[in-house]
C-alpha cells in the first residue's frame, strides 16, 4: 500500500470517530491531522525513505493512535451528555429535597414513597424532555407535548387543590415559551 493509501484510511478513520461531533470541532480534528499526514509523508520522502516504509510507519502511528484518538472522542462527546444529565438530575434532586425536608420539620408535608416517585418521575421526565428539546430547537413536537404536560398539570392540579402541581405547570409552558422564543445556534 502506498503512503497515500495508508493517509486515506488515516482519513476514513478520523471522520469515523468525529461524526456527530459539532462541524466545528470535526472539522478542526480532520484538517489537523490531514496537515499532519501531509507533512510526515513530505519529510520522510525528502530523507530518502522508502515509500513502502513510509507506509508502515503510518500505519503503525494509526494503530498506536488509536486509544488515543477514542479518549479524544469520549472527551468531546460524554460531556454533553453529562451536562444533559446533570442539567435534570440537579434540579429534580433539590425539588424533591423540599418535601423530604418539610416532613422533618412539620406535619403539613405527608409525601408516600409513591409520591416522591411519581414527582420524580415527572419531574426528570419532564427535564429530559427539555433537553430533547433543546437539542432539536427546529421540532414542534417536543414543545407540544411540553405545552399539554404542562396544561394537564395546571387542570390537574386545579382541580385537586394542588398549587404545586399548577406551579410546575405554569413552569413547564414558561420553559416551552423560553424553547420556542430561543434563537437557533445553527449556522446558517
Amino acid at each position: 500500500m502506498t503512503p497515500e493509501g495508508v493517509a486515506r484510511l488515516v482519513a476514513l478513520w478520523v471522520r469515523l470517530y468525529t461524526h456527530r461531533l459539532p462541524p466545528a470541532v470535526a472539522r478542526r480534528r480532520i484538517e489537523e491531522l490531514d496537515a499532519d499526514l501531509h507533512d510526515h509523508i513530505t519529510h520522510e520522502r525528502a530523507a530518502g525513505i522508502s515509500e513502502r516504509r513510509i507506509a508502515g510507519s503510518l500505519a503503525a502511528r494509526m494503530l498506536r493512535g488509536l486509544p488515543a484518538d477514542v479518549s479524544w472522542r469520549g472527551r468531546m462527546m460524554p460531556l454533553s451528555l453529562t451536562r444533559s444529565a446533570l442539567r435534570v438530575a440537579v434540579p429534580t434532586t433539590l425539588v424533591l429535597l423540599v418535601p423530604l425536608v418539610g416532613m422533618q420539620l412539620s406535619a403539613g408535608f405527608d409525601w408516600s414513597v409513591s409520591d416522591f416517585g411519581v414527582a420524580g418521575v415527572l419531574l426528570a421526565g419532564t427535564g429530559l424532555l427539555f433537553e430533547v428539546a433543546l437539542r432539536r430547537p427546529g421540532s414542534l413536537v417536543y414543545r407540544t407535548i411540553a405545552t399539554v404536560i404542562g396544561a394537564a398539570a395546571i387542570v390537574a392540579g386545579e382541580a385537586d387543590d394542588a398549587p404545586g402541581l399548577v406551579g410546575f405547570g405554569c413552569l413547564v409552558l414558561l420553559g416551552t415559551v423560553v424553547l420556542a422564543l430561543r434563537p437557533s445556534r445553527r449556522a446558517g
